[in-house]
């Protein structure tokens, strides 16, 4: 999958929790300033070891297991300059971004999950490459500009509540 995917899948994720935490009227659920920081760790296994091709992703050492394990440190290092109000919220969603990431390109390729121990690849091509990658870039920009555009709304029936 195409970057902008890896990037607002999580994005989307975090924005339909804050727009459905607004309409109860319990405020914002992840301050927005949190969601940059979020996408930044849904690309993050692409921006350490960037790869063009499908064999290229099969070796990649940030396409495995053995980095997310190494993430959750990092994630909870992440939190600790965040405010003490919804950190480790912001912490768990940053893992699960990348967790995401692993997710998507295991339905549009596969991973190699264990490299280098072992070759055995998970997923394969559910959602082929081309067209589709633009198109699923395209849903999640739309879907992310309306769920922005959301917030004030639901921010709005939630304070009526």
């Amino acid at each position: 999958m195409l970057l902008g995917t890896h990037i607002l899948l999580p994005v989307c994720g975090g924005l339909a929790l804050d727009n459905a935490s607004l309409r109860q009227g319990r405020g914002y659920f992840l301050p927005l300033w949190s969601l940059a920081v979020i996408g930044l760790f849904g690309a993050l296994p692409d921006l350490c070891c960037p790869h063009l091709e499908l064999d290229a992703r099969y070796t990649s050492w940030s396409h495995t297991v053995w980095f997310m394990a190494g993430l959750i440190p990092v994630c909870a290092m992440v939190a600790s300059f965040f405010p003490k109000q919804g950190r480790w919220w912001v912490a768990l969603f940053c893992w699960l971004a990348a967790a995401l990431h692993l997710a998507g390109d295991a339905v549009a390729g596969g991973i190699a999950w264990l490299y280098p121990w072992r070759s055995d690849v998970i997923g394969k091509y559910y959602i082929p490459a081309g067209l589709w990658w633009f198109v699923s870039d395209i849903i999640f920009v739309l879907l992310t500009w309306f769920l922005i555009r959301l917030r004030p709304h639901s921010e709005a029936r939630g304070i009526k509540a």
